[in-house]
């Protein structure tokens, strides 16, 4: 069965866990997905402590990304590197009472990459693919690859991350569904129709389909009711993890609004009963 989780955003000084994690429990949440600030120094305890304050267990980590953790690097030490680094974020999902880890398939480059380049991150993303599987079934953690803005060099074609996905055959592997980076380069509806299969955990967002705003979902431009239907259709019964970064104040507006109605709705569709 479908279920309403959301991101724990957890070392940012705009939010507490407390009060913010307890917004999106009254908004119907029911899990959270563990996502700390890169940029500080945080421990497994004090992630663990975060996420307890919000009464909600973890079922999942964000891992790391940037520029130096790219399983589709050329250079094969960097992609190596990132490879290491995934599986290190392995031990820190267990520990937080998780069982996956979210990948961004590809670094980012505005101005592209050549062909000769690109099918070799390609061919490097795969074998990343299938080193991650093959680790993760012997871990006991399934990875998730998700699709990306198209800035990325891989990533915005879900057909093809599907494609490079099945390449690899490699266990424990699947897709993190984005409705948010999905509606920023085509339909939404049709990426998850596209992603039939592969589809093992979602971000779910909305924007006006120009930037990565990190909406509430029914807020902005995607048909979301007819994207819960379409996760319904593909057999989809995963997490639908809210990845929106509002403010308490701006939550506490929505729930006031009915945000929770519209919410609990989507998750109907989501699982067929409405």
């Amino acid at each position: 069965m479908v279920k309403l989780g959301t991101i724990a955003a957890i070392g940012f000084d705009d939010f507490d866990p407390p009060e913010w994690l307890g917004c999106y429990r009254r908004l119907g949440c029911q899990v959270v997905q563990a996502y700390r600030n890169q940029e500080r120094s945080i421990s497994v305890e004090q992630m663990r402590d975060a996420i307890a304050s919000g009464g909600m267990p973890c079922d999942s980590l964000h891992g790391v990304f940037g520029e130096q953790f790219d399983p589709s690097a050329p250079d094969e030490q960097a992609r190596r590197f990132a490879v290491d680094t995934y599986k290190r974020e392995a031990d820190v999902c267990l520990a937080l009472g998780g069982n996956l880890v979210v990948v961004h398939c590809s670094t980012i480059r505005r101005e592209g990459v050549p062909p000769e380049e690109r099918l070799l991150r390609v061919e490097q993303l795969k074998k990343s693919v299938a080193e991650l599987g093959a680790f993760g079934a012997g871990a006991g953690i399934e990875y998730a690859f998700e699709n990306l803005p198209d800035y990325h060099v891989i990533g915005a074609d879900i057909t093809e991350l599907v494609g490079i996905l099945a390449d690899a055959g490699a266990p424990n592997t699947g897709m993190c569904f984005d409705s948010g980076h999905a509606n920023m380069v085509g339909d939404p509806v049709a990426a998850v129709t596209a992603a039939d299969g592969a589809m093992i955990y979602a971000h779910i967002s909305d924007n006006s389909g120009a930037g990565d705003d990190h909406d509430m979902i029914t807020y902005g431009t995607i048909d979301a009711e007819a994207m819960a239907r379409a996760m319904h259709s593909i057999g989809y019964d995963g997490t639908f993890m809210l990845e929106v970064f509002y403010s308490a104040d701006r939550l506490r507006q929505l729930i006031d609004e009915g945000a929770a109605e519209r919410l609990a709705k989507l998750i109907r569709l989501a699982n067929g009963q409405d």
